[in-house]
Parts: structure tokens; C-alpha cells; sequence
């Protein structure tokens, strides 16, 4: 899979080139990466918006929107990645596909409290 040209973002993680964007979904954000030379080979993580209740109400209802908690940055993906080697992912091996899930466990998302 090759990402799109617009949107996506570059990072260089250990001395490899890498791809990547985020994509909002009805409840989670999606993470891709692809390395530059070997698109094929697929690296996907899913998050929590890691939403929270903005503002309250004349009798102190919550509000019903939310702000969203968690943006998706260089950061993280410089986590995800690194954790997905450690994990086997091998980024340069044609077809080599990896879906992480319960990622937000193991890597550091710098969310505000």
C-alpha cells in the first residue's frame, strides 16, 4: 500500500526513511506507516481520540461535545515505530504487514491531565 502524496508526513526513525498520516475514524484515529522505499510493507495502529467533556451547563450538565485529548505527532509515530521493530515488524521485507493493537499501553502519548 502506497500512502498519499498530500497529507502524508515524513519522519526518519534509526537511519529509515518513513511515511505517514492520521486519519480520523468514527471513534478512533488511524495511524499508517509505510517506509519510503518499500510501500508495500505496511505498519497500522489504532487510538482513542482520548476525548474530554467541554464546559458544563447552566444547572452543571456536561456539555455534549468534547474536546479531542490526543494528537497524533512526530513523537508518537517515532514510538510506534520503534516499538513495531522490537515487535518484529521488518519494514524492508516485502509484504511484511503489522496492526498493533493496544499500542497506547506501551509507548508514552503525552496526553494532558
Amino acid at each position: 500500500m502506497t500512502l498519499p502524496k498530500k497529507g502524508h508526513r515524513k519522519i526518519t526513525v534509526e537511519g529509515k526513511k518513513y511515511v505517514w498520516n492520521v486519519t480520523g475514524n468514527d471513534g478512533w484515529l488511524s495511524l499508517c506507516v509505510v517506509p519510503m522505499k518499500q510501500q508495500g510493507n505496511l505498519l497500522t495502529a489504532n487510538f482513542s481520540y482520548h476525548s474530554v467533556p467541554v464546559g458544563t451547563t447552566k444547572d452543571g450538565e456536561q456539555v455534549h461535545y468534547l474536546k479531542q485529548g490526543l494528537i497524533i505527532t512526530g513523537y508518537v509515530v517515532r514510538q510506534v515505530i520503534l516499538y513495531a521493530l522490537n515487535a518484529g515488524w521488518q519494514p524492508l521485507v516485502k509484504g511484511c504487514l503489522l496492526n498493533l493493537v493496544d499500542i497506547e499501553q506501551h509507548i508514552d502519548l503525552r496526553l494532558e491531565k
